[in-house]
Formats: structure tokens, sequence, C-alpha cells
């Protein structure tokens, strides 16, 4: 305990004295402008009545508008950044000392800095190797189009990359760019709702009411498709659980738990079973991150509390409105409609009262260091059972009748919405690809042409062409190989477990390292665009920016 305490003071030190200099206010005004306007960025049409503009159109194009607007504020930011270096201001307003590191320069770079480094480097070889050289650079860029790519091309890549290493070594934590990634993301939830009951305050689903293509139905608030949706709340949502947790005023807390609720309620109006995935997953994981840490565990609670209510809350929304939802899935249903919340809330408020009265003097849980393990080994087992599971029964038993089950626990052609088909026809892919493309893949972006043999075994179920994967990975490893999928791997896994080692001294590490987590288990059924992907590795570089200020503390106090 006295350790704790006296880290703890540590690092408030380290932070108190972390005033902030030229160069991190650009990053700083950066990470407000993507957590602030990015999430609501849409096609604005210019018109000759008042208000001068329209959101019609807001829709259209949508994943481009984002990709430009990203593509933009990056290259001001780095070109703010190099003006800073060029004129010598960079570091005008810090008054910390500069730490000289003995050091060569590559010691100075961690797992993380030559993963991400490694990623660039694999995909600019796939690129280069590539037979779609122009597509595999660009992405697919034609504002409107959506037939060949995913705006996923070198160029996004490097982007990211540089991002990276902009903010890994420009950062400096303040809460503020948090709380404005709150409120703007609780605005998308938000509008989720009200478009889930067929309230259009922005106009912009009334052009397709009466299409017969799926924006109407499947098309919410300022994201678009429902599982773009679900890659946005598992990037947005663990940030606002976690935050209640981490932050020390109430009005603050009181955001973060509001903006918990609207999430969740977003989360089941979205209808996307990935989103579950990874928010089930992060929500397990943080209980035994925090279990052990009452004054966390108390923040953690009240917003799965709030997570909680706010199903509850659209539960008489939907009374309210004669239940006039978009259609929800199975899973979905059973979430807004079972009465198995009844049961959960006044647990989840009864054990947070209890944690509250625990630690109201600033007491420990008596909770022993094998609990949060007992969780994360279950937790894994879990996963463990259902793969083998999912194995046995598509490799091994292929005639046992398993009813409903089968969707989950048979791997077909129809599986999971009939990304089967895709899944199975990549293996097939890969294993027919010569061995440079084996291991540099087909260029990024460039599943389109990758999958084209099999467009026709599609086709039986209503669509004619694909671009993606419907699994991240999958996408990966046919687009940038072996090589471009392992750093990219190599590139999570070293964010992450340099997080957990920073948590006790750097806890926002673990802050940032939630929406990793989640967007890393939602990725296994969903695909990569430039929505969520440069939140992604925002979150990503924000992690690994605190290991590095932990790194620094460690040397002047080992």
């Amino acid at each position: 305990m006295k350790n704790q305490v006296r880290s703890d003071k540590r690092t408030k030190k380290a932070i108190d004295d972390d005033r902030l200099t030229l160069g991190n206010i650009v990053v700083l005004v950066f990470l407000a402008v993507m957590f602030g306007l990015f999430p609501l960025a849409v096609n604005v049409t210019a018109i000759s009545d008042f208000p001068f503009f329209s959101l019609a159109d807001g829709f259209v194009a949508i994943r481009h508008i984002k990709y430009y607007f990203f593509i933009t504020v990056i290259a001001l930011a780095l070109f703010a950044e190099l003006a800073l270096l060029v004129t010598g201001t960079f570091s005008y307003g810090g008054a910390q000392k500069k730490v000289k590191l003995k050091k060569p320069f590559l010691k100075t770079l961690s797992f993380t800095d030559f993963a991400a480094a490694a990623f660039l480097l694999s995909c600019a070889i796939s690129t280069l190797l590539s037979e779609y050289k122009e597509l595999a650079f660009f992405g697919e860029t034609t504002l409107g189009s959506s037939s060949t790519g995913r705006n996923n091309g070198l160029l996004l890549i490097m982007a990211l990359v540089t991002m990276y290493f902009l903010l890994t070594r420009c950062f400096r934590c303040r809460e503020t760019v948090l709380l404005v990634l709150a409120v703007s993301s609780s605005l998308v939830y938000l509008l989720t709702v009200l478009n889930g009951f067929y309230i259009d305050p922005l106009g912009m689903l009334e052009p397709f009411r009466y299409s017969t293509q799926k924006v109407f139905t499947e098309f919410f608030s300022t994201i678009g498709n429902k599982n773009m949706l679900s890659s946005f709340i598992c990037v947005t949502l663990p940030v606002s659980v976690c935050m209640a947790a981490q932050t020390e005023k109430a009005w603050r807390r009181a955001i973060y738990v509001v903006s918990s609720a609207l999430g969740s309620m977003a989360l089941i109006v979205g209808d996307s079973d990935s989103g579950m995935l990874g928010m089930a997953v992060f929500i397990i994981v943080f209980l035994a991150v925090y279990i052990r840490r009452p004054k966390m565990l108390k923040g953690y609670l009240l917003a799965l509390c709030a997570m909680s209510a706010g199903i509850l809350l659209l539960r008489g929304f939907s009374a309210l409105m004669g239940d006039n939802i978009k259609e929800l899935g199975q899973f979905s249903h059973a979430l807004l409609y079972s009465n198995a919340v009844f049961f959960i809330l006044p647990c989840l408020a009864a054990v947070t009262a209890a944690v509250y009265i625990v630690n109201r003097n600033g007491r420990e849980l008596d909770v022993p260091k094998a609990v949060p393990v007992a969780i994360l080994a279950l937790l894994g087992a879990s996963v463990l059972a259902l793969l083998g599971a999912v194995l046995y029964f598509t490799l091994i038993d292929t005639k046992t009748d398993l009813g409903s089950m089968e969707k989950l626990l048979r791997l077909n052609d129809a599986w999971g919405t009939h990304r089967g088909v895709m899944w199975l026809r990549s293996f097939r892919i890969f294993g027919d690809a010569p061995f440079y493309r084996k291991l540099f893949g087909t260029g990024p972006d460039t599943f389109y042409f990758a999958f084209m043999p099999y467009f026709g075994e599609l086709e039986q179920f209503g669509n004619s062409s694909t671009d993606a994967a419907h699994n991240e990975y999958l996408n990966y490893l046919i687009t940038i190989g072996i090589s471009g999928l392992g750093a990219y791997l190599a590139l999570l896994g070293g964010a992450l477990s340099r997080a957990v080692k920073a948590r006790r001294e750097r806890p926002m590490a673990m802050v940032f390292a939630a929406p990793v987590i989640a967007y890393a288990v939602q990725a296994v059924v969903n695909i990569a665009v430039p929505i969520s992907l440069p939140l992604l590795f925002i979150f990503i570089s924000l992690s690994e920016a605190e290991a590095k200020e932990y790194d620094k503390i460690r040397e002047i106090d080992p």
C-alpha cells in the first residue's frame, strides 16, 4: 500500500510538472478536432435558402467524407509541427527540463514503434508488388463509389503511422479532449436512437424512405451502416466507461455516465452482434482490471449501472413510440425486451452502493489477487471452448442437427449473415496463392480483385460482389499478407502489453487501451474503414505515449 501511494505521488508530480509546449498544444488541438468534429462530419450541400446548407445527402459518400477529413486534419497537424520545429518554437512554453537519454537512437524505440514501422513497410512492399498499384496506394477514393475498395490504401496507412509517431512523441494527457469525445459521441448515440425509431431530425434518412436501398433501415446517425456504427461504438464507449472510473470531478463523471447510458442504447438500436461482442469482452476484462481498486471500481460499476438503466429507458421509449423500432436481431431484441434487466440493474446498483460505502474513507477491498486472474482465465477458457466447439462441428461432426445454434457453432457458407462464404473462400485464396503473395498479399484494399473468382457463389445470398472479407484479420491476410498481418498484430499486442505494464503509474494507459481491446474483438466479424480506423490508431498511439511516459519515470526513479 505504501509503495502504491508513493507511486501515485510520483506519477502526480510528473503530471503536474508536465507543462505544455506549442508542440503539445498542436497535438491536443488535433485530438479535439478528431474527437469533436470527425464523428459528426457528413456530406453538406450548399443551398440558396436559409440556413444555406442541407444534410439531405449527408449519407452520400460518408466514408469518403470522413477519409478526406482525417487526411486533411493530420496533414495540417504535421505541417504545424514541422513549422514549429523549423522556427525553433516547438518547445516554447514548456517549463520542464529535458531528460537527455544516454542511449543510441534505435534503443529509444519501443517494440510498438518497430511494429508500426514494420506495418508501414510491409504495406509499402505489398503495394509495389500489387497488380493494382494505383488502387493499392490510394484506396477507393472516388466520391460516391464503393465498388472495389474501402479507402484503406497505402496513403491512409501512411497517414495512420505518421499520426502514431506524432502522437507518441508529442501527446501530453489532458482530460478536456476526452470530455470532447464523450460529448460528440453522445450526440452520435442520441441520433442513433432517434433514427432507430424513424425520427430523423437532420433529414438525412428521408431521401431513402421509399428507396430499395438498405440505407433507410441500416444507416444511423452521422456514421452510416450499422456495422460501421458498431465499430465506432466499440472505439468510443469504452473510453466513457473507463473515464467514469478514472475522473476526479463529479460533473465530469456525470458526463461520462450519461454517455455510457446513451452508448448502450445506441448499441442495441444499431443491432450489430460485433459491437455486442466487443463490448462484452471489454466489460469482463475491465472488471478484472478494476476489481482490486475500489476507488476506480465504484465509478466503473456506476457506468455499468447507467448502461443497464439506458436499456430500461430505451424500452420505455419504445413503448411510448408503439414499438415502432427498426428491425432488431435476436440478441438485440432479447436484451431490450427480456425481463433480465429488471434483475441485473438492482443487483448492479446494490454492489455499486456497497463499494461506495466500503471505500468512503479510502478503505481497500480485501479482494485476493487470484480473483482478477480467475476472471480472465474464465474468459479465456470460454473463448477456447467456443472455438473448439466451432472446429468440432465444422470439421468433425458435420451431421448433427444443432437447431438454432447452428448459425453460431457450424461454420458454413451461410454462417454469420453469409460471412462464412467469404471466410472459407478467403482461406482457399490464401492457400492457393504463390509464396510471395502469402507473404505480402495482393496489395492494400484489393480484396475485391482477390475474391473476384467467387462472386458467383455470393449471388445465392443476394450479393453480386464484395470488397472486404468481413473479418479484418482475414482481410489483411489476403491483401497485405503474413508480413502485414503479423506487424499489425504486433502493433496491437505491443500497445496493449506496454499499457498493462504502465497501468500502475500511468493509469490513463489502460483507458486508452480499452477501445483497442473492444475494437480488436469486434474486428473478427467486421470491416476496417476510415470511419473508425483513425480513432483506433489514435488510442493505440495514446496508450503507447503513456507507456513512454512510464519509461521516463522509471529512468528517473527506478
